[in-house]
């Protein structure tokens, strides 16, 4: 899912400030050991921060071919404006158009995004708020300096691992 979203935003840049490059980055801001994991500025990064359970959805029981109902999950996804200090007015730029892009397509599914995996049934982006302390605990962990940024919230992204079978061979005898 998030290809094809870091896909549409590159389109999306690309007609709305007529950039002939890729300026959406899907990755981390920062390696394990603790260096950069961008090594070209000006670009905005896309990571996944945290996936956690939605609890809105509990249903047991019903959903799926073995019983059991798909996993209903949230994302959370932040857009980095990694720009040159002397371009920081085109980070915020394109930090705008972050957040007019999803303003204009809040809805995901196969309908909005034709390239989105079959399984992928609809999800909705909203601006995720969080205050000066968890940002600053946010940018610790990831070990990064602040930049320009903001983060979604994705709602309701259904995990249904029936669609995945093992071919696990039948065991007809053990010789010892």
């Amino acid at each position: 899912m998030l290809p094809v979203v870091a896909g549409e935003l590159n389109d999306f840049f690309q007609a709305r400030f007529g950039t002939h490059e890729d300026k959406v980055v899907l990755g981390n801001l920062v390696e394990q050991d603790g260096t950069l994991a961008v090594q070209e500025p000006n670009k905005i990064i896309v990571s996944l921060i945290n996936v956690e359970r939605d609890g809105t959805n509990l249903a047991y029981g019903t959903g799926s071919i073995d019983g059991l109902a798909p996993v209903h999950i949230n994302l959370y996804v932040l857009f980095g404006a990694y720009f040159e200090q002397t371009n920081y007015a085109e980070a915020l730029k394109f930090i705008s158009g972050t957040v007019g892009f999803f303003q204009a397509n809040p809805i995901w599914d196969s309908s909005t995004a034709p390239d989105l995996d079959d399984h992928v049934s609809k999800t909705r982006w909203d601006i995720f708020n969080i205050d000066f302390r968890e940002l600053s605990n946010l940018w610790g962990t990831i070990g990064a300096k602040y930049i320009p940024s903001v983060i979604y919230k994705v709602r309701t992204l259904d995990m249904d691992e029936g669609n995945i079978v093992d071919d696990i061979p039948t065991i007809d005898g053990i010789t010892i």
